[in-house]
């Protein structure tokens, strides 16, 4: 675990590329080089049209156009770089590494030259269109992530407070955003996977920002609504199962009810074992998965076009064993694992396994989950 996560941070520590909205060669309709942007992913051109526009859906089918503008990617791995700089911190004390993440901290968020706006109105953009979609507001979903490594880079006398200020104003103007735009309120209110990370993120902004006993009611509520709303008796996920790609986001929602009950667990409430009103439950829906995953998804009564991918699943397996200690959770690894492994190797997945020994170990220690 602690090679793998120092690996990590000596690439980010030798990396000196520049990470900024700034550097993209197309501009958002703005015109303002400050504005994130990213492409919607499922659409595509319509060929009815002679210029294409406006794109259309095509679900489940990701147009690879989305690779042209950098700025999803490179925020993606500020929040890898910073998350995991933080925790190899913690483990080595090694300043070297908290003055990067200092640095990319100040190169996307405070430098008037490189700076982010702290606002997506342009994330999933479609071409044809004036201004993004609620959706974009996923592409900000790991930013817990990197919340959760600042708190341990304060020890370092290389941690700029003045650097924290700053940011901590940015991302207030950015929960103002997300709170009160017709794009953010839009994005909470959706009852699938997107409406489930805009809870994990609103509340890990909250906690991180100060506003705890916010972030405490905010927590309980969107953790029995969401298993309330999103999970049938029978452990299925309605709003995710609908979808063409639907093995995907059942496993990619479940993983968003993880963070939920564990943020809720933090605040006071057990929502790793709350039931709702009619028998629904987190757990359910992991052992509604589970059933399919060990046929290799023989019986899925459901449209699904890109196949039984094991390894997401597989680290929610991880984690549910030690939460839930049942030994049917454990003699499924012993089956799935080296499906997840054989996926990892034919390049299915760019992740590497030791991921999930960061993760798993902060559960067992202060049922937490770190990086998860």
């Amino acid at each position: 675990m602690l090679s793998n996560l120092i690996n990590k941070a000596n690439k980010a520590l030798k990396n000196d590329s520049v990470y900024s909205v700034t550097l993209k060669p197309q501009l958002a309709p703005s015109n303002d080089p400050h504005d994130y942007m990213s492409l919607a992913r499922y659409f595509w051109p319509d060929p009815n049209k002679p210029d294409g526009l406006p794109y259309m859906r095509k679900d489940g089918y990701s147009n690879p156009e989305i690779e042209t503008i950098k700025d999803y990617s490179l925020l993606r791995k500020l929040f890898d770089d910073v998350e995991n700089l933080g925790f190899a911190y913690y483990f080595t004390r090694n300043d070297s590494y908290v003055e990067k993440a200092v640095y990319r901290i100040k190169e996307w968020f405070i430098n008037p030259k490189t700076r982010m706006n702290p606002n997506l109105n342009y994330a999933s953009f479609i071409k044809g269109q004036d201004l993004g979609r609620r959706t974009g507001i996923i592409d900000m979903r790991p930013i817990y992530r990197m919340l959760q490594s600042i708190p341990l880079m304060r020890s370092s006398r290389k941690w700029d407070h003045l650097v924290e200020k700053k940011f901590k104003i940015w991302l207030s103007k950015y929960y103002f955003w997300l709170e009160k735009t017709s794009i953010g309120i839009d994005e909470k209110e959706s009852t699938n996977n997107h409406g489930t990370y805009y809870d994990v993120q609103a509340i890990y902004l909250l906690s991180y920002l100060g506003r705890e006993e916010e972030a405490r009611k905010y927590s309980y509520e969107a953790l029995i609504n969401r298993v309330n709303e999103g999970i049938l008796p029978t452990g299925q996920q309605p709003h995710e199962t609908k979808r063409p790609t639907s093995w995907y986001y059942s496993t990619f929602n479940l993983q968003a009810l993880f963070l939920l009950a564990e943020r809720s667990q933090y605040f006071g409430f057990d929502g790793w074992n709350y039931v709702g009103p009619e028998g629904q439950s987190i757990r359910k829906a992991v052992d509604y998965l589970l059933s399919f995953a060990l046929s290799n998804g023989k019986g899925w009564p459901f449209k699904n076009i890109n196949g039984f991918e094991m390894n997401n699943f597989v680290k929610l397996l991880e984690l549910a064993f030690v939460i839930w200690p049942d030994d049917k959770y454990l003699e499924a690894l012993v089956i799935l694992r080296p499906k997840a492994k054989l996926e990892q190797a034919l390049e299915y997945k760019d992740t590497e396994w030791e991921d999930n020994y960061l993760c798993i170990w902060s559960l067992m220690t202060n049922r937490q989950l770190w990086t998860c």
